[in-house]
């Protein structure tokens, strides 16, 4: 297969991933995701922060610790660090567990430090030739991929909604930086139900996986097939794109999608929260 686009991120099939391993897949899974954030920082303008033992993102998209590998005794004093940064700048921030971080469990750490435990969930793996495509699905819905500005603030306010008018502004202005063109290695698609934006989906290609994130479908016309077809799309075009392995987490309501077109849970990826205008 002949390398193309994707800042250069498309490669030969013998580059990719061929075969999911039950043993290193978590890893995969957490890398890819990694990566993820980490492009949306740079693209952003922002600045990824490599240190030993510690890969943190701070930008206008972006103010995350991302990975984490640091001996037990250090971790506190890095915890305090990072927190102090962004306290600084009076800024909000995450920290990512994933089942790559080192030491295995420190979210006491993370607690006494001050932030908030936000979610976890289950991260999610397909071999894309075994992808189930009988589910049902959407007959009214178009997808159509998001090939300038204007549409990727459709696809933000469907996204975002129901986030307030003005932090939808600052969010849209933050992604003016990205670039949207078929070279980039983050793609997103648009979901039309009678020519209304209703749902969303973007793809990420890190050379070895395809990331399917944000698959989101208004609460209105949700139970329709329409998440069910937006992730249907975005796993065949990562086939398109020579992909033979997609990953996600997923969110409570998607779980159950993913499982009917075939992706199975490998581990857990933690997302804990600081927020700058509450106290410790």
């Amino acid at each position: 297969m002949k390398a193309s686009g994707l800042g250069g991120l498309l490669t030969t099939m013998s580059q990719t991933l061929q075969n999911i391993d039950p043993a290193s897949i978590a890893t995969t899974i957490d890398a890819s995701l990694i990566a993820y954030k980490s492009w949306l920082c740079t693209s952003a303008g922002g600045q990824l922060h490599q240190e030993p033992g510690l890969l943190w993102a701070e930008s206008s998209l972006v103010n995350s610790v991302l990975s984490t590998n640091l001996p037990q005794e250090e971790l506190s004093t890095a915890i305090k660090r990072i927190r102090d940064h962004f306290a600084l700048r009076k800024q909000n921030f995450q920290w990512h567990v994933g089942p790559a971080s080192q030491p295995t469990n420190y979210r006491d750490a993370l607690l006494a430090h001050g932030l908030r435990h936000d979610e976890d969930e289950p991260g999610m793996a397909l071999d894309l030739q075994t992808l189930r495509e009988d589910i049902p699905l959407a007959s009214n819905l178009t997808i159509r991929p998001v090939t300038n500005h204007e549409l990727l603030e459709q696809w933000l306010r469907v996204w975002l909604f129901p986030v307030p008018e003005e932090s939808v502004r600052q969010i849209i202005a933050a992604h003016a930086s990205l670039q949207i063109d078929s070279a980039s290695p983050l793609q997103f698609y648009l979901g039309l139900l009678d020519g209304k934006p209703v749902a969303t989906v973007c793809l990420f290609y890190d050379g070895r996986v395809a990331g399917i994130h944000y698959v989101v479908t208004l609460q209105e016309v949700r139970r329709q097939g329409i998440g069910g077809a937006m992730t249907l799309m975005a796993a065949r075009q990562a086939q398109t794109n020579g992909y033979r392995v997609a990953v996600l987490t997923a969110s409570p309501f998607g779980i159950n999608i993913y499982r009917r077109l075939g992706f199975r849970e490998y581990c857990t990826c933690s997302t804990y929260e600081w927020n700058w205008q509450e106290k410790p």
